[in-house]
């Protein structure tokens, strides 16, 4: 089991779908899905359902995401602090922004931001205001 087969393994529960997961983690359909089968094989369980779109996670999936989602969370919290310590910043930056500010207030920030922290990986989304704070709220309960 490696950190970026269970970041896999998040990607595909929370999209629901085998592509959507691999954009989502700029790597190949096929390259995700052997990642994820492997985990599979390895713990001896099926975790996602693939017979039904969108795909589900199975009972005993369930309980696989919930910890993969910890210890996901405490290896990012981990090199976070190890970065902070070296006085670096590093990580993602998530942004939601509607669409009619995007092309005004992005260029204002985005060069000197990603010039002054290279280790920053920033993901701009343009959506509707509701759909923004709907988005906000999953992510708190996550």
């Amino acid at each position: 089991m490696t950190l970026q087969q269970l970041e896999y393994l998040l990607a595909v529960h929370q999209h629901r779908n085998f592509l959507k997961a691999a954009e989502a983690c700029f790597v190949t359909q096929p390259t995700l899905s052997m990642q994820i089968q492997k985990l599979e094989e390895e713990f001896e369980i099926k975790i996602f359902d693939r017979s039904k779109q969108p795909i589900s996670t199975t009972t005993a999936g369930i309980e696989v995401i919930e910890h993969a989602r910890q210890v996901v969370t405490a290896a990012h919290e981990l090199s976070s602090l190890v970065e902070s310590q070296k006085g670096k910043m590093k990580g993602l930056l998530r942004i939601g922004i509607i669409p009619t500010l995007a092309p005004y207030l992005l260029p204002l920030f985005i060069p000197t931001f990603t010039k002054k922290y290279p280790d920053v990986k920033l993901q701009v989304k343009e959506q509707t205001t509701d759909i923004i704070i709907n988005m906000l709220k999953k992510a708190a309960s996550m």
